[in-house]
């Protein structure tokens, strides 16, 4: 049986850290008395700083301290870079709702920026440590949370980071937020806005959570929320956009690799300028930029119609009424096109998906000419293969539904004006080809005018599919299907070239479209997140993640322990390369991630080692140790094969005479054969995305533990 790891869920922005409660301790001198009769009264101790830590209701009404979390952005290209942190807007603030354990909304009517060093940013080879406490108090009433859907901004150049005063606000930067640096030095600005960061910025989005706040217990009894705060949460947002390589990972968990790309500056960007002039990527549009920054395959349609300020320095200008285009072409930037490619905004590679949509989907009587063309490299129509059409028909027509749904929950419940009108953004009455595609290609839902929340795919249905089957058909047969050899040898079949660029191209474990959770989204133990852009400098793990590679400790839960979340199972855990430099035959494995002491939480990832064999320990909360044996790495299970079956070399993963486990005098355990001999490497796939095989070590519940 393989026992599930508590890992949270996914937050909205796709995007939490190791909790390691402990007070600070301040260190108070005494002087001492002299020999005479006078007593010298010392001065008084200093004032010690505020705590970053905040205080968060238990599971059983008692307290505990939230430590705060860090961010350290590590400076590893050639060029200065300006970071900023922003948050998010929240009607319900579930995280402060979690800390008091209490129901009231807590809305978040603004986002919060905090820039580092304002204008001047970090130079070249430093770093900054940005500490953020779960919130600050800004005023009665009024708090910024620093860890539900935060952003982090990496700039290489500081054009239109900031808004003018009628935009961005200036706040005073709250005293229990602080920044050191490295060969720098590191002040924090900040500032409330109404708006987030606009598109033509030369910078690298990223995003992330720190903990997570969940309903305990069966949802019908309706408690209140409880702040789990152990993980980090993070992506990087390659979906929108692509410019710089950055590079995440956690600390205080160095057993997990990082996500994105460690790629140095110059290698990536030529990455990019090779895409762009390959058949796949020629004419792909660009952002209206002096560097090169591509929009993802959501962007180049919702983008389309975009329009700048008039007065963004920009190279390509379009005269009035239209001004500066959000997106354009790779020519225009260098001033190499005409009038009619800078309104055109796209080229062949954009071209090929709007015709392979005009020739695979039935449109019914709409006339379609406006978005298919016939080119000497985008030919229309395309003679689609059958299980293609089939299956891109039926996405369209899922979202017909989905459409349907919507015009429906416009008559009777959408926000409504005086009038009775819906209100803005505008409504929209007609499904047709260019709505379609851009609501397939965010694979979000019709609900403008209705809120965020409203009429969600998952509750669509169309004969024959539900939304888990047809969603994962959408991923693994369309927009992964340039793996496929028809694709492979006729381009004009391809459902994204972006999602090549991103997972081939680059060679990155990021989002390459909103649903691409299987590489995208990461959710970790950790003390903080790390941010490394252009080289591995500072990431607490060199190699990058891949589940293939690592593994999954599970442990059986006691059915007495199954409702106590807040009781932790393992105190620790450690991870040793056998004939390694230091300790070739791993007689002391260094148990270096300590587990949080205010949740339960039954297992942890081995997710990023050097090479095999390794040696695993951690300790329970009764202070037995636990050691095991992984010899090689989990073989992955091929397509077709039942996982029941798998992994294909399960039975050489362990030995199983060399797994033991001891009390804390060194004595073996008189469960340790039985817990031992019912190891079980096993693997199962990913819920929502089924292309990913996560690999796992199921044990029974820890020994001496009583049902």
């Amino acid at each position: 049986m393989n026992f599930p790891i508590q890992h949270t869920t996914k937050p909205s922005v796709r995007a939490s850290a190791l909790y390691i409660a402990g007070a600070l301790a301040f260190m108070l001198g005494l002087s001492a008395c002299t020999d005479d009769t006078t007593v010298e009264i010392p001065p008084a101790p200093p004032v010690p700083p505020p705590t970053q830590g905040v205080e968060c209701k238990t599971l059983d009404g008692g307290t505990m301290l939230v430590e705060a979390k860090t961010i350290t952005i590590h400076n590893n290209s050639q060029n200065t870079l300006y970071p900023v942190l922003s948050t998010s807007k929240n009607a319900v603030n579930q995280w402060l709702q979690g800390c008091w354990r209490v129901k009231e909304d807590h809305p978040t009517d603004y986002v919060y920026k905090l820039y580092v060093n304002d204008g001047a940013g970090i130079r070249a080879g430093s770093s900054v440590t940005i500490t953020l406490p779960l919130y600050s108090q800004i005023g009665e009433n009024r708090y910024i949370t620093w860890w539900n859907g935060g952003r982090v901004v990496l700039a290489d150049r500081s054009d239109r980071l900031r808004g003018n005063a009628d935009v961005d606000k200036p706040l005073t930067t709250p005293t229990n937020v602080t920044c050191t640096g490295q060969n720098t030095t590191c002040t924090l600005t900040t500032y409330s806005s109404d708006v987030q960061f606009p598109e033509n910025i030369y910078a690298q989005l990223s995003e992330y959570t720190f903990g997570d706040s969940i309903v305990p217990g069966d949802p019908k009894d309706n408690l209140p929320r409880i702040l789990k705060p152990e993980n980090v949460g993070y992506n990087i947002s390659y979906v929108d956009h692509v410019y710089l390589p950055v590079a995440i990972g956690p600390t205080a968990n160095p057993y997990i690799g990082y996500s994105g790309s460690a790629q140095p500056l110059n290698e990536f960007a030529n990455s990019l300028d090779a895409f762009m002039n390959t058949d796949i990527g020629k004419g792909w549009p660009v952002y209206n930029l002096f560097k090169l920054k591509l929009p993802g395959g959501y962007n180049i349609f919702a983008q389309r119609n975009g329009v700048l300020p008039a007065d963004d320095d920009v190279p390509v200008k379009l005269p009035a009424p239209d001004g500066p285009p959000v997106l354009t072409v790779y020519e225009c930037i260098s001033g190499g096109c005409n009038e009619e490619q800078k309104k055109q905004r796209f080229g062949e590679a954009v071209q090929r998906m709007q015709n392979l949509w005009g020739s695979c989907a039935d449109w019914g009587s709409e006339d379609i000419s406006a978005y298919v063309k016939d080119l000497p490299n985008a030919p229309f129509p395309i003679d689609c293969p059958p299980a293609m059409a089939q299956n891109m028909q039926a996405v369209k027509d899922f979202f017909e539904e989905n459409h349907k749904l919507y015009v429906e929950m416009n008559k009777k419940e959408c926000e409504k004006d005086e009038n009775g009108k819906p209100k803005t953004p505008p409504y929209i009455p007609d499904y047709t080809y260019w709505q379609a595609i851009t609501h397939i290609y965010g694979w979000v839902p019709f609900n403008e005018g209705c809120g965020a929340g409203a009429n969600p795919l998952v509750n669509t249905k169309i004969d024959g599919w539900d939304h888990a089957a047809i969603q994962s058909m959408y991923i693994h047969d369309l927009q992964y299907n340039y793996l496929k050899p028809e694709v492979a040898a006729n381009h004009n079949l391809m459902f994204n070239p972006y999602v090549k660029l991103i997972h081939d191209n680059l060679k990155m474990n990021a989002y390459g479209f909103s649903v691409d959770d299987a590489v995208g989204f990461m959710s970790e133990l950790g003390g903080g997140l790390i941010f490394a852009v252009g080289g591995t400098e500072g990431l607490e793990n060199d190699k990058q993640f891949s589940y293939a590679d690592g593994f999954s400790v599970a442990i059986g839960v006691p059915k007495s322990q199954e409702k106590a979340i807040n009781k932790p199972l393992i105190k620790k855990y450690g991870v040793c390369v056998l004939k390694g430099p230091t300790d070739p035959d791993c007689l002391s494995i260094k148990e270096e991630v300590i587990m949080p002491t205010q949740s339960q939480i039954s297992g942890f990832r081995v997710g990023t080692v050097a090479k095999y064999p390794i040696k695993v320990r951690f300790t329970d909360v009764n202070d037995n140790i636990y050691t095991f044996q992984v010899n090689e790495k989990f073989e992955q299970c091929p397509v077709g094969k039942d996982l029941k079956d798998c992994p294909t070399n399960k039975a050489t993963i362990m030995d199983k005479a060399l797994c033991e486990v001891t009390n804390s005098q060194g004595v073996k355990h008189a469960g340790s054969h039985d817990w031992c001999t019912n190891a079980n490497p096993n693997q199962s796939r990913d819920e929502k995305a089924q292309q990913l095989v996560k690999n796992y070590i199921s044990f029974p519940k820890p020994v001496g533990m009583p049902e």
